[in-house]
C-alpha cells in the first residue's frame, strides 16, 4: 500500500473527515453555520483517535507495526492538533468548553484502565457499552453542542434528528465488531450473539431510521434532496453490513465504512445540485 495512503488511514484522518461530515450535516438541516466550529470537529476528532492510539505505542503485535515506526509522527500529529483546538476554543468562550465536558470526560476515560482487585476495569470494556457510548459522544458532537451552542429550539425534529444519528452510526459500527469477532477480548454484539444476529440489530437500526426520515419528509421538516440523500445511504450501509465478514480486506474497513458519513454528506450535496 502507498505510504500517503497508509498515513490517511491509519493516522485516523479519514475518520475525522467523517465527523466534519456529520456536523456539516447538522449545518444543513438545521441552518447554523460556522466554520470554525466544523475544523474543531475535524481536530478535535483527529487529537482524541491518536490519543486513544497511545497505548498501541507501547505493544508488540502486528498491528501496532505502522505505529511503532512512525511515533514522531503521531505525536506530531497530537502536538498540532491539540494546539488548533485551543486556538479555536477562544472563538467560542467558556460556555461552549462546558458543552464539550462530556466528550472530553470520555474521550480521556476510554484508553485508561484502572485495576481494583487484580481486575483491570475501563469503559471499553463494559460489555456492549462501547458501540453505544461512541454512538452518543459522535452524535452529541456533531449535533446536540452546536445545537446548544446556537441556541436552536428544542423540539420533535431535533429529537428525531438526533435518534437518527444514533441509529445510523450504531449501525455502521457493528462492521467493526464483526471485523474483530476473532480478536476483540470484550463482549461485543458479534462475539456474544453471533454476526447474523448483529447483522439483524444493525438491519433494525437503519429500518427504524428510515421510518423517522419518512415522518420528517411527510411533516415536512426535510427537504425532499436531504429525503433522498440518507435513503440512499441508508441502503449502501445496509449493503456493506451485509457483506461484512471478518475476513474482509484492510480496504473494507479502512475506507469504505468509515466513509459513509462522508457519502452521505456527498449525496446531499449532489442531490442538491440536480
Amino acid at each position: 500500500m502507498s505510504s500517503i495512503y497508509l498515513l490517511i488511514i491509519n493516522t485516523n484522518f479519514l475518520v475525522a473527515l467523517a465527523s466534519f461530515c456529520l456536523y456539516k450535516v447538522s449545518e444543513l438541516i438545521f441552518g447554523f453555520h460556522s466554520p470554525y466550529l466544523g475544523y474543531f470537529v475535524f481536530f478535535s476528532t483527529i487529537f482524541a483517535y491518536n490519543y486513544m492510539r497511545l497505548p498501541f505505542l507501547f505493544q508488540n503485535d502486528n498491528k501496532s507495526i505502522w505505529l511503532h515506526t512512525n511515533k514522531s509522527l503521531i505525536y506530531c500529529i497530537l502536538l498540532f492538533s491539540g494546539f488548533s483546538i485551543l486556538f479555536l476554543c477562544f472563538f467560542f468562550g467558556i460556555f461552549f468548553f462546558q458543552l464539550l465536558v462530556p466528550a472530553i470526560v470520555v474521550s480521556v476515560l476510554y484508553p485508561l484502565s484502572i485495576t481494583i482487585n487484580k481486575k483491570k476495569i475501563s469503559l471499553r470494556n463494559i460489555p456492549f457499552f462501547k458501540i453505544f457510548l461512541i454512538s452518543f459522544t459522535w452524535s452529541y458532537v456533531t449535533l446536540l453542542v452546536p445545537i446548544f451552542y446556537f441556541d436552536i429550539t428544542i423540539d420533535y425534529f431535533l429529537i428525531s434528528s438526533f435518534i437518527q444519528r444514533l441509529l445510523f452510526i450504531i449501525a455502521i459500527s457493528i462492521p467493526f465488531d464483526i471485523r474483530d469477532t476473532q480478536i476483540d477480548k470484550i463482549q461485543t454484539f458479534p462475539n456474544t450473539f453471533g454476526v447474523k444476529a448483529s447483522k439483524i440489530f444493525a438491519f433494525s437500526c437503519l429500518f427504524l431510521l428510515d421510518v423517522l426520515v419518512v415522518i420528517d419528509f411527510i411533516t415536512n421538516s426535510i427537504t425532499l434532496d436531504y429525503f433522498l440523500a440518507v435513503l440512499l445511504t441508508v441502503e449502501l450501509s445496509a449493503l456493506i453490513i451485509y457483506f461484512s465478514t471478518a475476513n474482509r480486506s484492510f480496504n473494507f474497513y479502512g475506507i469504505l465504512v468509515d466513509s459513509l458519513p462522508i457519502i452521505l454528506y456527498i449525496f446531499i450535496v449532489i442531490i442538491s445540485m440536480i
